[in-house]
């Protein structure tokens, strides 16, 4: 990468000595035509701007040096200007913003807000010393958090009202409970839990005949959609430490062919154990029995039960586990001829008349299913333990022997991890005046647990981005709730006071030392997710007859993988930002690589990196999650894919359509592809202006269908579909293609395919053919820049609960960033390091210089 730097938005060439502010006509010659009052093409006209950009009409001045600079405006067909006009005009906008008055440049302080449920349970665990706010539920409770174009940190949606208070103190009871006991210790126990003792839960209430699942000596996992539990031992008794054995294995892994069950031979048989709310995997030997232990901490109430994860066994029929006993069928016609007349001679006779005539119906084979599962033998439930009494996690917090007369020194340490900040006895005084009044109809033990309550409803808690606390601690508590969610270590705290966070580079070391300790997760995973909108992939989740593979192995979640394991990947190894659209890699799985048409993968679900030789895939452009959270059930919407890339990838913000405007229906009798619909709609003039500088950007994937998957032509239907019973026929043959990655079949209703155009044409006179062209234009240094822009500004919509408009903060950002080559690590260093992130009361007077 070239490591000379200019910047595309606002720095002013050092060289520039001539004005062009009594030179206003280039405007009025090249953009008066489209952008008057009468036309007011994109909803934009020139008097919107002004003489001199303002407080309100900074994003107009932006914009529009944004498109002058990028040729989109004004368009090529619109008006011949020259370079050198071009080069005097962007000078124009570029002069007009540096004349910016200081205030408007001054770092302003994020939004005050409430935490987010997430923070508030991380953050509680913290505070209380403990691995989680426990097993048992106790947020269940509260109002689930608003999503603000996938962020739930914005300002504006995170209120605190009395109700809010009133379910934060349920909450925070039921988490005190579990954490510190009053009651007399209670004795512990050892549960035997036999095979009789293992029992399956049921799908409806009508009871069933027993399967062949269970012998004298264990109990297997056929349908996946049970869980099963202990009879004797359903919740915990008391809160305390327990220690569990369960002796289990796996059973016929590759027995069936992986193509009908869905689960591959190299994937282990998984046993899931669910210690209420907690979850833990175990992978489990082939017919070899493992003994799972574990040392748990768990809630009185909490609710112990396994089940079998797998995406596998919902391949047949509608994705019911029942149909998959034909796979039991199947393979003993096939492979066992004598067993496979038994069962029609001693088994099919018998059974209701209306299965009667089908020997291959599901119902048949259910005693002879031998599909990969876990078996489960036996178990062991030991506890309450306790390394004392009281216990050592309580002790840890109140002290062996808490007293009323030390409420202030017992407090102040939960509260300053509580508040994120030195707390004063005159504070802290409120607090243990109520440890105090309360002792006495409470107790000792109870009265603390009142002021532990009380300081974490208190809004010093619940409430950050606050002028509470030192500068200093302010930074500490932003940081750290920007990389990990939850209140700032020790070590950020006191580095923070020491003055040690107070550069670039310390800042850098302190963000490389939560990654490397693990304490980063969160932003990790949170980031992205609400950066691309993770959570929207199945809003309009692709038609589960027409796509069955996605549906039944559950490939929406291998896709949200996918983005998460590449953004890991760019995070530790620090590289340039711009490799999220230049990469030529990934990381997929054999069911992503089914969908991506890619052979030669292992067959398994471990994501590896895969680099992709053909141009059309690496990166996000490529990724299954992003084209598919833009797709409709059965179409795709190049205006949908297009408005995401520009403003997620870019930072471009089309101007959504007037709701003033008259607009006809277009006669699309004709069209036979998306592109000619969206042609004949774009005919209409109020229309057009906006969907030329919209939709080339999303024609370029028009080769990806609703899951992603390449495709060279459209199918229309030009007759009706045939009866019931053929198509039902017909998509079962399609599917089982579908599922086994063969290319699909014609249908007899629909016409002949139509090619696909995946080509267009930008404002600005640059076209592209395909994704290949497309995927190279990304990566010119004006859409480069862009999209570090656009990743900085994100970054800063999360830290900050609202989209910065300070657009000479981002640009400074912008050029540290480019001094490192667009580091990813360097960057978020960067970002954390600027006022616009510390909201330090400095004023930003001048433009960051080329060089």
């Amino acid at each position: 990468m070239d490591k000379r730097f200019i910047p595309i938005g606002l720095a002013i060439a050092s060289t520039i000595t001539q004005s062009v502010w009594g030179d206003p006509g280039l405007l009025k010659t090249h953009c008066s035509d489209c952008h008057n009052e009468e036309k007011k093409k994109g909803d934009f006209s020139l008097a919107q701007l002004g003489s001199s950009p303002k407080a309100e009409t900074i994003e107009l001045w932006t914009t529009s040096l944004d498109y002058v600079r990028s040729g989109e405006m004004p368009p090529e067909e619109e008006s011949q200007l020259l370079s050198s006009d071009r080069e005097r005009l962007i000078r124009y906008f570029q002069e007009g913003l540096q004349q910016l008055p200081p205030e408007t440049n001054q770092a302003p302080q994020a939004k005050p807000r409430r935490l987010n449920n997430r923070e508030f349970a991380n953050s509680v665990r913290d505070v209380l010393m403990i691995e989680d706010v426990g097993t048992h539920q106790p947020t269940a409770n509260l109002l689930g958090d608003s999503l603000q174009d996938g962020f739930d940190t914005d300002g504006d949606t995170l209120g605190l009202s009395q109700f809010h208070i009133e379910q934060y103190i349920t909450s925070l009871r039921r988490i005190l409970d579990a954490t510190i006991l009053t009651e007399e210790r209670p004795s512990s126990r050892r549960y035997e839990i036999r095979t009789r003792d293992l029992q399956m839960t049921s799908l409806s209430q009508r009871q069933r005949r027993a399967r062949n699942n269970r012998t004298r000596t264990s109990v297997d996992f056929h349908d996946i959609r049970l869980r099963l539990f202990f009879s004797n031992f359903k919740t915990v008794p008391a809160s305390g430490r327990y220690r569990i054995k369960i002796r289990a294995s796996g059973k016929d892994r590759g027995r069936y062919d992986s193509e009908e069950t869905g689960i591959y031979d190299d994937d282990p048989i998984r046993l899931r154990v669910h210690l209420g709310d907690r979850i833990q995997d175990f992978h489990l030997p082939d017919d070899e029995i493992k003994e799972i232990i574990l040392d748990e901490w768990l809630a009185k109430g909490t609710a112990l039960q396994l089940s079998y994860p797998t995406d596998g066994l919902r391949l047949r029929g509608n994705g019911n586990f029942k149909f998959q006993y034909t796979i039991a069928h199947n393979h003993l016609k096939k492979h066992d001829p004598d067993r496979y007349a038994r069962v029609l001679r001693e088994v099919v006779p018998k059974a209701p008349a209306r299965t009667r005539k089908s020997p291959a119906h599901w119902s048949h084979w259910v005693n002879e299913w031998e599909g990969p599962r876990p078996r489960v033998f036996n178990a062991e439930v030991e506890g309450p333990l306790y390394e004392s009494w009281p216990p050592k996690r309580q002790r840890a917090l109140l002290g062996p022997d808490p007293s009323i007369e030390n409420a202030a020194n017992i407090l102040r340490p939960i509260a300053e991890r509580a508040w994120r900040r030195t707390v004063s006895r005159s504070e802290l005084r409120p607090m243990v005046e109520l440890v105090e009044t309360s002792a006495k109809a409470l107790g000792t033990i109870d009265a603390f647990k009142e002021g532990i309550v009380a300081i974490l409803v208190s809004p010093a808690f619940l409430m950050i981005n606050t002028e509470e606390g030192s500068k200093e601690e302010r930074f500490a508590t932003k940081l750290s709730y920007f990389m990990s969610s939850t209140t700032p270590d020790q070590a950020l705290r006191h580095a923070a006071l020491r003055g040690e966070l107070d550069s670039f580079e310390s800042v850098k070391s302190e963000i490389r030392r939560q990654l490397q300790n693990q304490q980063a997760e969160a932003f990790l995973h949170e980031f992205p997710h609400a950066w691309l909108q993770l959570d929207r992939i199945n809003f309009m989740a692709p038609d589960p007859d027409r796509f069955p593979l996605y549906d039944r192995k559950r490939l929406s979640d291998d896709m949200v993988d996918e983005v998460l394991h590449f953004f890991r990947h760019m995070i530790e190894n620090n590289l340039p930002i711009p490799e999220f659209l230049s990469a030529d890699y990934s990381f997929i799985n054999a069911d992503l690589a089914r969908v991506y048409q890619i052979a030669d993968i292992p067959q398994d679900s471990i994501l590896r990196k895969h680099t992709f030789t053909n141009g059309r895939r690496g990166g996000l452009l490529g990724m299954g999650a992003f084209l598919t959270l833009t797709a409709d059930s059965l179409s795709t919407s190049p205006i949908h894919r297009a408005v995401y890339v520009m403003e997620n990838f870019l930072g471009i913000h089309p101007t959504p359509p007037p709701g003033d405007v008259n607009i006809s229906e277009p006669d699309v009798r004709q069209a036979k592809t998306i592109k000619e619909i969206l042609q004949a709609h774009t005919a209409d003039a109020s229309c057009a202006s906006c969907h030329q500088g919209i939709d080339p950007y999303g024609y370029a994937f028009e080769n990806f269908n609703p899951v992603g998957a390449w495709r060279d032509h459209y199918t229309l239907q030009i007759a009706k579909k045939p009866a019931r019973k053929k198509l039902q026929a017909f998509l079962r043959q399609e599917q089982a293609r579908e599922l086994q990655g063969l290319p699909p079949l014609p249908r007899p209703w629909e016409n002949k395919p139509i090619p696909v155009d995946a080509g267009a044409k930008f404002r600005n006179g640059v076209s592209y053919r395909n994704i290949i062209d497309y995927r190279n234009y990304l990566q010119s240094d004006v859409n480069r820049d862009r999209f570090v822009r656009c990743f900085i500004t994100k970054l800063l919509t999360y830290a900050n609960g609202s989209k910065p408009d300070k657009l000479i903060g981002i640009e400074r950002i912008l050029e540290k960033s480019a001094e490192a080559e667009y580091r990813i690590v360097d960057t978020i260093a960067a970002v954390v390091d600027s006022p616009l992130f510390r909201a330090e009361s400095r004023q930003e007077q001048t433009l960051p210089k080329s060089h």
